[in-house]
């Protein structure tokens, strides 16, 4: 599997902060390195683990965790938004080599069950994910697959479905503005949109200096503190 690098801010004051974070790391299956900066409030983690679970693994150390950006050429976040009300989700996606896009998500709400993931070709939410037109297939692909059609994954008792793909057909630079789709396979040749969200282009590793919100002076512990904060999804 492609590892890619993974920027976190922890809210780290010592030494021993800092020893918490590498024991919670340490000996993990999938964590190729570990980089602390306590100055810089910094940990970056070289690993072919999801993303959400590096963080379940951070936050047992008490500490408030903000994601702050991966390595890669581009990288991109979707935010499930339009569709079923009671779905929600975070998407993130890496273009880790030229030929490999990773795609690492975490979906909450979902009946029990398979879903297919998709990108549509549109990024237009008017009216939901009825305005996102088809699932993504440029004249220019001539693949065995329809471009847009990521794979299926599957929701669990919870209503949770974690996922970490490695594709080598998907270009980030071709999607980026369109919509990202979880759908439910009613045949062979048709899905219907379950939740949706904007594919929107995101801080690569070290680009997001940010720890306040210039609008309205929120830190980005506040934040972070918020009930289903994004950054802890």
């Amino acid at each position: 599997m492609t590892s890619i690098k993974i920027q976190f801010l922890v809210q780290m004051t010592c030494d021993s902060c800092v020893k918490a974070v590498r024991k919670s790391l340490e000996n993990v299956d999938g964590v190729k390195s570990v980089e602390v900066d306590l100055a810089k409030g910094s940990v970056v983690v070289d690993s072919t683990l999801p993303t959400l679970n590096l963080l379940k693994r951070l936050e047992s150390t008490g500490k408030l965790i903000a994601i702050k950006g991966y390595a890669g050429s581009i990288a991109a976040v979707s935010i499930l938004e339009a569709g079923d009300k009671s779905v929600k989700g975070v998407i993130r996606f890496v273009q880790a080599t030229p030929d490999t896009c990773i795609i690492d998500g975490t979906v909450d709400g979902l009946r029990p069950g398979n879903y297919n993931l998709e990108v549509h070709e549109c990024g237009d939410l008017s009216e939901g994910c009825s305005s996102i037109g088809n699932i993504f297939n440029p004249a220019s692909y001539f693949g065995k697959r329809t471009y847009g059609s990521l794979g299926e994954v599957s929701a669990e008792r919870n209503g949770r479905s974690e996922f970490r793909l490695e594709d080598k057909v998907l270009k980030l630079s071709d999607i980026i503005g369109r919509s990202f789709v979880v759908s439910t396979q009613t045949n062979e040749k048709s899905s219907i949109p379950v939740s949706c969200g904007i594919i929107a282009r995101s801080a690569g590793l070290f680009q997001n200096p940010k720890t306040i919100c210039a609008c309205d002076g929120t830190t980005i512990w506040d934040e972070v503190s918020k009930p289903n904060s994004k950054s802890s999804l």
